[in-house]
């Protein structure tokens, strides 16, 4: 027990000295909520010199699929021997898997100064929230990491994004489907318009195979803003071969025998739109990139908790975080086609959780999409920071599927993957906020990552 004495002198404000009281003092922040809007942003950016300015970036959107684009383009810009920094949300389990140079974490030592830059700017009076407060330490590590370039992951929609303050070389825009409609409008229309924010004038941008709705949206603010567009299926392919392999056609390249290092079929599309990106960029003369060089960087792929596979002995556990209809749709065709094709057991146990994002989310309808794969469903409630939809709102789905009602995750996972055999696979999904600390807890359990080819 912390005596009243040390609670006494534990720190409110910074400066910290410690990382721990650091981190709480940053999530105290998270009761802001969103809070659209890029003059906060601007004006800490701006006392910190402007250091999002000081690098090229490729700026990322979409409802699904950024983060296997952001990770593939790290790859191969990490593969031509450049530094290279990468700004995602959320993290998994620790604040500093947000902010990497190459898919290596920020250190303690250097997060902890971070807060304490950007947190002694808001004592001051400035204005920030939780995410607009990470997004400002990722621009300026950045910058003084002298990284060559900065793949930079939007986190809710774009136009009004804290991270739309950057010019970046190209705008990648991967999918859009409905999501966080309180925020962004009810609409694929609506979303589309949002995501086509961070299209700036002149400015090349590349998207992926867009909803019927959102792409004359895309395509009407990039003809606006005279940004050239590339489109997946049109400027640029994917054609499916053997094993696991494809084939892309680019603008002014084709690779043949083309493997990505995260699962699933639909990954091809996400591998396809980074290897356009690295096209477009490439063509503006601050880098060379081959194609072997983009070859390897896509094999070598890792993106934690997307389509992952961990193993201890003859256990195995598929961590994805599936979390909206399209993401479910993907998991649901990777583990049909790799069961088909003999990858995965036949017998499969699903551990599932959703987080509460403003109530617009059919949890009922994402669990029957994805139900009748499982012999056994348990239905758990993840840790924030988010709000988890609670087990009394499962009641109905849980009846329907027999599914097991279980508020303590951790026991949860010890349950399941001590039931597990050589001819079991337990599938861990619906949240990042329960595939991250499930993931932590399996690995500092014996687990270990293994490739995932089919």
């Amino acid at each position: 027990m912390v005596s009243e004495d040390k609670r006494l002198q534990r720190p409110e404000r910074p400066p910290f000295s410690s990382l721990p009281y650091a981190v709480s003092y940053l999530d105290r922040f998270q009761f802001h909520g969103f809070r659209l809007g890029l003059d906060r942003i601007e004006a800490v950016l701006q006392a910190t010199g402007n250091p999002q300015n000081r690098y090229p970036c490729i700026h990322v959107a979409g409802t699904n699929g950024k983060g296997s684009v952001c990770a593939a383009l790290v790859s191969i810009f990490k593969g031509a021997g450049c530094s290279v920094g990468l700004y995602t949300s959320p993290h998994l389990y620790k604040l500093n898997e947000r902010f990497r140079l190459g898919l290596e974490p920020v250190m303690d030592s250097e997060l902890l100064q971070l807060i304490n830059e950007i947190g002694m700017l808001v004592e001051s009076g400035m204005e920030l929230s939780y995410f607009e407060f990470t997004t400002a330490m990722a621009f300026l590590w950045f910058a003084r990491r002298k990284v060559d370039i900065a793949i930079i992951e939007t986190g809710l929609g774009g136009r009004l994004d804290a991270t739309n303050v950057i010019t970046p070389l190209v705008s990648v825009i991967t999918n859009i489907s409905l999501e966080h409609q309180a925020y962004l409008g009810n609409t694929i229309g609506k979303i589309a318009g949002e995501k086509a924010g961070i299209i700036k004038p002149g400015r090349p941008v590349v998207s992926g195979l867009l909803h019927p709705e959102a792409m004359p949206v895309i395509e009407k603010t990039a003809a606006a803003r005279q940004a050239r567009l590339a489109r997946f299926g049109r400027e640029f392919h994917a054609v499916h071969g053997d094993r696991g392999l494809f084939d892309y056609s680019g603008m002014a390249i084709n690779i043949e025998g083309l493997r990505f290092g995260l699962a699933g079929s639909h990954q091809a599309e996400n591998a396809a739109i980074a290897i356009a990106a690295t096209e477009v960029a490439a063509a503006q003369g601050l880098f060379s990139l081959g194609q072997d060089t983009i070859k390897a960087g896509l094999r070598n792929t890792y993106w934690p908790g997307r389509s992952e596979l961990l193993v201890n002995g003859t256990r195995k556990v598929l961590l994805d975080g599936a979390h909206n209809m399209a993401g479910v749709d993907a998991l649901r065709k990777l583990l049909e086609d790799s069961r088909g094709q003999g990858c995965l057991p036949a017998s499969m146990d699903l551990l599932w959780a959703c987080s509460d994002e403003g109530g617009d989310k059919d949890i009922n309808a994402l669990l029957d999409r994805i139900a009748p794969l499982f012999r056994r469903i348990v239905i758990t409630e993840p840790r924030g920071p988010r709000k988890p939809v609670p087990l009394e709102a499962w009641k109905q789905a849980a009846g329907k599927w027999h599914a097991d009602l279980e508020p303590d995750w951790e026991a949860a996972v010890q349950d399941m993957t001590g039931r597990l055999s050589m001819d079991s696979l337990l599938v861990i999904a619906g949240s990042l906020y329960l595939v991250g600390p499930a993931r932590h807890k399996l690995m500092s359990s014996g687990f270990g990552t293994q490739p995932f080819i089919c």
